[in-house]
């Protein structure tokens, strides 16, 4: 291939806080339009309707839009378990873009699965433990809506592998629907995990690419900004161990910085450069993880062009579907079926 297509941001929205205040749901979020001034007058709806009790703030020099709401939880949510949030552009009452739903439980559900403690949520994504919480449940059920006409069927539940669960995100909520296995590098995480949710198995991860699991152990993977932060020669290596362990009609399911990432971290020409040419571009290592593991580069920050995993992945896996700014609204997701012998 001669050279490679960045494509185009989409439109990114997403949740830096959530917080319960009795008969109200407290929350501050921002809209990021791919261009400024912004195409359309983009508000915050609740299950399809454009909401009274947002607030909005422009900001032209960061090319962005604040919002902050009370969200009255009674009128809100009614007698219905979840509210769905979205964006809609207010002069076309339509929405602005697919898959950037954000669901929200409604208040008071108690839980026996405490919140993570802030330093474990604040390495992972940088946020509180209730949103982080949030953000969980939110991806969950996107995840579960876009996977479905991927997963193969199972009698019972489907064996899942969470590559890179971190201090449970998503395990809290996926822990209790599938046969639930964790691993992560962090060990700090996995014992947080191993002693707070139950239902569930928590293994330390080795920084290489080799995994404590026969082949064909899982029905589905999901690693959610695992590819993000690995030099290319890893990636390539946990590609083919992700293969190994998948089950051959299994789902593959991975995030990756593309084309809205790279717009939120300001477009930098030289990742420009270095993606037209060659389609992925690592950028060095993140300090978020120093002192995490052994090897305090070994955390990167990576980002991929769709044509490069079609092209490069192909070794390993069948591209299904790559679904641009889908995890947080900024992060594509790759959903992959193993290259192998299937029944």
């Amino acid at each position: 291939m001669a050279g490679y297509e960045i494509g185009e941001p989409e439109l990114a929205w997403w949740v830096t806080q959530v917080e319960e205040r009795g008969p109200v749901v407290s929350l501050n979020g921002v809209i990021r339009p791919p261009v400024w001034p912004p195409r359309g007058d983009y508000k915050l709806a609740v299950n399809g309707k454009i909401s009274a009790a947002v607030d909005y703030l422009r900001q032209p020099d960061a090319g962005a839009i604040n919002f902050r709401a009370m969200l009255p939880a009674a009128s809100s949510f009614g007698q219905a378990d979840e509210i769905e949030l979205r964006v809609m552009d207010a002069t076309k009452s339509e929405f602005v873009r697919d898959w950037d739903q954000y669901r929200l439980a409604k208040p008071g559900r108690k839980s026996p699965i405490p919140y993570p403690p802030a330093k474990l949520t604040q390495r992972a994504i940088w946020l509180s433990p209730a949103t982080f919480d949030k953000e969980g449940y939110a991806l969950k059920h996107k995840y579960e809506e876009a996977a479905k006409p991927f997963l193969p069927k199972r009698e019972g539940k489907l064996r899942l592998l969470d590559w890179g669960c971190g201090a449970g995100r998503m395990a809290k909520y996926l822990a209790g629907e599938f046969d639930y296995t964790g691993i992560d590098i962090d060990k700090e995480a996995i014992g947080w995990c191993r002693a707070s949710i139950p239902n569930a198995r928590f293994a330390l991860q080795e920084l290489s690419a080799h995994a404590e699991f026969a082949d064909n152990s899982f029905d589905a993977i999901i690693g959610i900004s695992v590819f993000t932060h690995l030099r290319e020669e890893d990636q390539f290596a946990w590609l083919a161990e992700l293969s190994r362990i998948a089950a051959p009609d299994g789902l593959v399911a991975v995030s990756v910085n593309g084309a809205t990432s790279l717009f939120n971290a300001g477009n930098l020409p030289e990742v420009i450069d270095i993606l037209l040419k060659s389609g992925f571009c690592d950028t060095g290592a993140e300090h978020s993880h120093r002192g995490v593991t052994s090897d305090d580069t070994y955390y990167r920050n990576a980002y991929h062009t769709h044509g490069y995993i079609r092209e490069r992945w192909s070794k390993y896996f069948d591209v299904l579907q790559i679904l641009p700014a889908f995890v947080g609204n900024m992060q594509e997701m790759v959903f992959l079926r193993p290259k192998k012998a299937r029944p």
